[in-house]
């Protein structure tokens, strides 16, 4: 972030050192002194305030600073300046940028304490993620490592703005590396420009022009149903950077303009004008901090265009006239000294975040931030004294075996990551001691089983069709990504709203739940289950569904429910009897699987996601006893509840066999072991008797037909 350019009163001022020369003039030429600006502390101040407010908005108060996003723009803005600065410094005094001098700075300013963070992660990941979160977490320190972390969470298809499930506790280096690709292209086409140019004013263009385009492509690329993409984004996101390097360029054209003029201290009305240029930006700063969220397409539609040159006004008039009444207010020493250490503050607070819940500290609200941002300081000062620091000015080690201890680091880093992410073998293969037990001898054709129902039914369906041989059994597995049998307008999950989506032509939904229009009552789920149906005759149906029902939807009023209200539940208790009806009508027996319990994670601040709520789940469950006890013929309940919620609480691991993803919802599939090697010696005879049972009465009946 802007961690790396905090210029001190000697290396870090535009125009520092040498002859000063004319804006027109190329280097070496002009005999005025340049205009200089060493250590700003209102700049410290603008960290300090950019930091407070990720810090709020990823720690559970994103209700008060909705914009917290923009934060980002503030960083990236005051980094673009004074890298900016540094280089045009550079250029004035020597005539050229030495770049391996200048990634050597930068590396020396921020790979020593992202270091210590990786190394950090992957001692957590080996002891405390567990099977199923561990082998991701290596990628994602990978991606850290080497600055693009932004690619691949994109690449992953990670949302940022809405977490389903566990975050990577490194999510937030994606800006980390947006920044250091900025600091590997801008040194070079500044150097090229200004190579060729003998003035100031073409660089000033290419920023400028560079930021219109980055800002032009985010706004065609936006797309509100996830909004990472554009977000995340090198080529999107450079336009805040860019703003920050036209407005270091535009200020050290002016200053020139000034010293070749000999013009002595501003005046008073430059100077009064300055400062009501700094708070205006520090006022539209305010306000998109505290009233624009990502929800709002103006965020990325012009907004962190206005954010980036709101800050720019804020820098550039703090420089020009540090007295000003916000560059005071910036300067203020509690905000000086956090704008220090903000680089490790940013780094590990984060991961704080997720480590310190409610489930290990008992806290939620302002006590559990006070706790996560105790921490965050503590090792964020120890690391800014004993690691960054030292590394920086070269007392940690000698400048010439910083060279030579530089990729040892990063090699052992690289082992310690992998090490560190990798599943012990053990938990790997530990499990029950198969399935032999099971089925009983073949007595006649296999059972047909359809599996129909939401996401969880998904997955739920693949497992057992692994192990549909073994059982006898033949598993179709039909379950539609967000069809429950809950239907409504919009739902809430994880505090965002989102319309409903129906399935497409595959018959797979989207986010959301399967939709109909008002008033119609379910004539998309029965017409395709009844599709389903008649092109497999399933002797059993198996329903699993529960995870929409329980969320917080919109009723046909368009008021929010949920089904622990009694009429939302009436409703829902519809459904599941129209789900007999349809599953039933052509002779199979239907099975309905309660609903597992979820763990898909806390609120920011500590508290349980709503949905995740066992008084919902355990509600639904009884609809589910109350609809089989009214249909004891043609409706079984299988208690999937129970296996995956031993004593009604979460487990992820059974028997050592991870068995839940990490997103606390789904079961585990595709690798082995997984849910299905625990589940399918309980799951499958059930289905087997069944089945049997209706091939006889079908069978009955037909000779019955036969004879009559």
């Amino acid at each position: 972030m802007a961690w790396a350019q905090r210029p001190d009163r000697t290396a870090g001022a535009a125009g520092a050192g040498g002859r000063g020369r004319d804006p027109g003039d190329g280097p070496g030429r002009g005999d005025l002194p340049s205009a200089r600006f060493g250590h700003v502390p209102a700049l410290d101040g603008i960290r300090a305030a950019a930091l407070l407010a990720v810090m709020a908005y990823h720690g559970g108060y994103a209700g008060a600073v909705p914009g917290g996003l923009f934060s980002l723009d503030a960083f990236f803005c005051l980094s673009g300046f004074l890298i900016t600065s540094l280089l045009v410094a550079e250029w004035r005094r020597t005539g050229t940028v030495s770049l391996r001098a200048f990634w050597a700075r930068r590396a020396r300013r921020l790979l020593a304490a992202l270091l210590l963070l990786l190394v950090g992660i992957a001692v957590w990941a080996h002891f405390f993620a567990g099977a199923s979160l561990a082998p991701r977490l290596r990628l994602d320190e990978l991606s850290t490592l080497f600055y693009v972390a932004n690619w691949h969470f994109i690449a992953v298809g990670q949302n940022y703005f809405v977490q389903t499930g566990p975050a990577s506790p490194l999510l937030h280096t994606w800006s980390l590396a947006v920044e250091e690709q900025f600091y590997m292209v801008w040194p070079v086409i500044a150097l090229l420009v200004l190579r060729r140019s003998r003035t100031l004013w073409p660089l000033l263009g290419v920023a400028l022009a560079g930021a219109a385009a980055s800002a032009t492509e985010m706004a065609l690329l936006y797309h509100p149903a996830n909004p990472t993409r554009v977000y995340f984004g090198s080529d999107t996101h450079a336009q805040s950077l860019l703003i920050g390097a036209a407005a270091a360029v535009a200020v050290a054209i002016w200053q020139d303009r000034r010293a070749r003029a000999g013009a002595g201290p501003l005046r008073t009305v430059p100077r009064t004008a300055l400062a009501l240029v700094a708070a205006a930006g520090a006022a539209v700063t305010a306000v998109l901090w505290t009233t624009v969220g990502f929800s709002d397409p103006f965020s990325f539609v012009g907004g962190v265009a206005v954010a980036s040159l709101a800050v720019a006004a804020v820098i550039a008039a703090c420089v020009v006239v540090p007295g000003n009444p916000v560059g005071l207010v910036l300067s203020w020493r509690p905000l000086r000294f956090l704008g220090r250490i903000s680089y490790g503050m940013y780094l590990w607070h984060f991961p704080f975040d997720l480590w310190l819940i409610h489930a290990n500290t008992g806290l939620t609200g302002a006590p559990l931030l006070a706790v996560r941002t105790a921490a965050t300081l503590a090792v964020s000062l120890a690391s800014y004294a004993l690691v960054e620091v030292p590394v920086r000015r070269g007392t940690f080690f000698t400048s010439v075996r910083a060279w030579a201890l530089g990729p040892p680091a990063l090699a052992a880093t690289v082992a310690v990551v992998v090490v560190g992410t990798s599943v012990p073998a053990v938990a790997a293969i530990a499990h029950p001691a198969g399935i032999a037990p099971w089925p009983p001898t073949p007595t006649g054709p296999p059972v047909r089983a359809l599996v129909v129902g939401d996401s969880v039914a998904l997955t739920f369906g693949i497992d057992m069709s692994e192990h549909q041989r073994q059982a006898d059994v033949v598993v179709k597995d039909d379950g539609l990504l967000g069809c429950g049998i809950a239907l409504g307008n919009r739902v809430r999950l994880h505090g965002q709203v989102y319309p409903v989506a129906g399935p497409g032509p595959s018959g797979t939904g989207a986010a959301g739940t399967c939709r109909t229009d008002p008033g119609s009552h379910g004539e998309l789920w029965p017409a395709y289950w009844e599709q389903q149906i008649a092109s497999f005759h399933p002797d059993v149906v198996v329903l699993v569904a529960g995870r929409w029902e329980t969320v917080d939807r919109t009723g046909p009023g368009g008021q929010w429910t949920n089904i622990l209200h009694p009429a939302y539940a009436a409703y829902i208790k519809s459904a599941l009897q129209l789900a007999v009806a349809v599953t039933t009508s052509h002779g199979a027996h239907l099975v309905i699987e309660t609903s597992p319990c979820f763990d898909s994670g806390e609120q920011p601040d500590g508290a349980p996601w709503p949905e995740d709520n066992p008084a919902r789940v355990a509600a639904y469950n009884r609809l589910v006893e109350q609809v089989a006890a009214e249909h004891p013929a043609t409706v079984t309940v299988q208690h999937l509840h129970a296996m995956l919620c031993p004593g009604g609480r979460y487990t992820a691991v059974e028997d050592g066999v991870p068995v839940r993803t990490s997103d606390g919802v789904h079961l585990t599939y595709l690798t082995q072991p997984n849910a299905g090697t625990v589940l399918a010696p309980e799951i499958l005879p059930l289905w087997y008797r069944l089945g049997h049972a209706v091939q006889a009465r079908r069978a009955a009946a037909a000779s019955r037909h036969a004879a009559g």
